[in-house]
């Protein structure tokens, strides 16, 4: 993707990334002015109250940054802290996991937006209280699968898989659970069911997966708001890890 740096003479350094791409610039009055298809557009206009909108098209505000102290020590990420005064996404990926925490997940706190950290959403992750086996598929009717037992963790809305040889195949969603007859009934089936087969059964990674950890955690924050909105800085709590 094309995209527009800017330079700052107090800073002496490229400072920002743009995601417009004007055909021309000019500065003219003491205004800075730019030219798209055309039309003369006027660039930092403080009267207009649509803000990070480019040649009519809306933008989103994107800033990246990297926690990185004690570089050689594995840490659990533990919390989020925004001094802002909007409520800002907030993508999140280490070495070893990745996840997200939306912008309602933050509540504000005096003049600081915090959020916990939720579980690992990599995909394929089966750490933590992620996976729960249930064990070899007995027998199979439409959407209904037998076992010979199935644990109680094993819960309404987990994801049924499969183990075909080294392949995860899901199933479906489970939508019923029987353990008087132990049958497994599932909204709709992805992946045909194997009598045979081993099965098992995720859960939410968001809300019961492995904690966030890792050398370092990048933090990607995304601002939509098409408002004046001011972001101070951010801080993460991290404790070393032991595993």
């Amino acid at each position: 993707m094309i995209k527009t740096l800017t330079h700052s003479e107090k800073n002496k350094g490229w400072t920002s990334f743009w995601e417009y791409f004007p055909d021309g610039f000019l500065n003219l009055n003491n205004k800075f002015l730019t030219i798209k298809n055309g039309q003369l557009w006027l660039q930092n206009d403080n009267t207009n109250e649509v803000k990070n909108n480019f040649y009519g098209e809306q933008k989103k505000t994107t800033i990246k940054t990297i926690f990185n102290d004690a570089m050689a020590e594995d840490k659990i990420f533990k919390t989020l802290v925004q001094e802002s005064n909007e409520k800002w996404r907030a993508i999140l990926k280490t070495n070893l996991t990745e996840g997200e925490i939306k912008q309602a997940e933050f509540n504000t706190r005096e003049s600081r937006q915090f959020s916990f950290i939720r579980g690992n959403e990599a995909s394929g992750n089966l750490h933590g209280n992620t996976a729960q086996g249930i064990g070899v598929i007995v027998s199979v009717a439409t959407t209904n699968i037998t076992y010979s037992t199935i644990p109680d963790l094993i819960s309404i809305g987990d994801v049924l898989y499969q183990l075909n040889g080294s392949t995860q195949e899901v199933i479906g969603t489970i939508t019923v659970i029987n353990r008087n007859t132990n049958i497994i009934t599932v909204n709709a089936i992805t992946t045909t069911p194997v009598v045979g087969l081993y099965s098992f059964a995720l859960k939410n990674s968001r809300v019961e997966g492995e904690e966030m950890r890792g050398y370092y955690m990048e933090v990607t924050l995304e601002n939509e708001d098409t408002t004046d909105g001011e972001l101070f800085a951010i801080s993460t709590n991290a404790v070393k890890s032991y595993v």
